[in-house]
């Protein structure tokens, strides 16, 4: 009897103790404050039915659609391919719970935080007209860590990473998927067969200086030919204009091709209809021949006074602006292939 009665008392000590224990953690300040501060500005299940972006900043107004399970950026009426994994990002960023603590709750507080609608930078997500978010994005706080947010159309503003910026500020070049061959097309070394580049003329400056006669010292004379390189996979191996190269080399410099990218789309009148026949690219060109019997072709334009080009590719509906620096490693001279 004296044995059952000690243990009874111990089970409703441990029991009470239990109780305390839990009431400390429900009441807890630092865990209510933790659990308020936990906060998701979009629904997770809305994530699959978004279809447009809108974000409006100091740096302007960049605009996300999507269209057949891809996302692009409209302008001047033209789509434009964006990236989807930084699209994707931007959404999980805009779902996940974080921690964004409630930094004020009355309408007096939104000027200073700089949360005033006239104001702010905006994220608009929707799915086709009806609105999923409408988030005002104001100043940073003090410590400059973090960025104040709220709802339009409420008051209660809260603090979070200063991570949304590089969103919501960004501009459209930022949003642009600018690569030559999309990774949908999953191109690789290993496909091309053959590939024949055509470099772009010598600059006027440097063929008027290997004589040692100052540029115009000289009558004009024709223009040199071409330089064309025909690289040929042969034998587990590379030729290059019939000699064997090295293939590593090769193998590399086919990888930079199929992984360039541009700097910028180039919309208006010069991308109006314009494919790699175009007579405005007609300064350069790689032709790659794929082991299923298809081919595409780069064509690149004169050089700007920026050192870009403008480029097109066969298939694509896009002209690019190369900057000068890939169009040297796209355009190579024969020695570099050397054994």
């Amino acid at each position: 009897m004296v044995y059952k009665t000690k243990v009874t008392i111990l089970c409703a000590i441990i029991a009470g103790l239990v109780v305390v224990y839990a009431g400390s953690l429900v009441f807890d300040p630092d865990l209510v404050s933790a659990r308020d501060a936990a906060y998701a500005w979009l629904e997770v299940k809305s994530v699959p039915h978004v279809d447009g972006i809108e974000l409006k900043s100091a740096n302007g107004v960049v605009t996300l659609i999507r269209k057949n399970a891809a996302w692009f950026v409209p302008v001047d009426g033209q789509d434009y391919p964006a990236k989807e994994r930084r699209v994707e990002d931007f959404l999980n960023f805009l779902s996940k719970k974080d921690s964004y603590p409630v930094r004020g709750a009355e309408a007096a507080s939104h000027e200073r935080l700089g949360l005033l609608e006239n104001g702010a930078a905006r994220i608009t997500v929707r799915d086709g007209a009806t609105p999923l978010l409408d988030l005002l994005v104001g100043n940073t706080d003090a410590s400059a860590n973090e960025v104040y947010l709220r709802k339009a159309g409420k008051n209660e503003a809260r603090s979070g990473a200063l991570s949304i910026l590089n969103y919501v500020s960004s501009v459209k070049t930022a949003w642009y998927n600018l690569r030559l061959f999309p990774e949908t097309e999953k191109l690789t070394a290993d496909d091309v067969q053959r590939m024949i580049v055509t470099l772009p003329p010598a600059d006027d400056e440097l063929s008027g200086g290997l004589s040692g006669e100052p540029v115009g010292a000289s009558p004009p004379v024709a223009p040199a030919a071409p330089v064309t390189l025909t690289f040929v996979r042969s034998n587990g191996g590379w030729t290059v204009n019939g000699q064997e190269a090295d293939a590593p080399k090769v193998e590399a410099y086919i990888r930079a091709i199929l992984d360039a990218e541009g700097d910028d789309f180039v919309t208006g009148e010069i991308a109006g209809g314009a494919s790699s026949d175009s007579a405005s690219f007609n300064e350069g060109r790689i032709v790659l021949e794929f082991g299923d019997g298809t081919s595409r072709v780069i064509s690149v334009g004169a050089k700007l006074d920026s050192n870009n080009r403008y480029a097109s590719i066969s298939r694509s509906p896009y002209v690019y602006s190369l900057a000068g620096w890939v169009v040297e490693r796209l355009f190579k001279a024969e020695s570099e292939f050397k054994k």
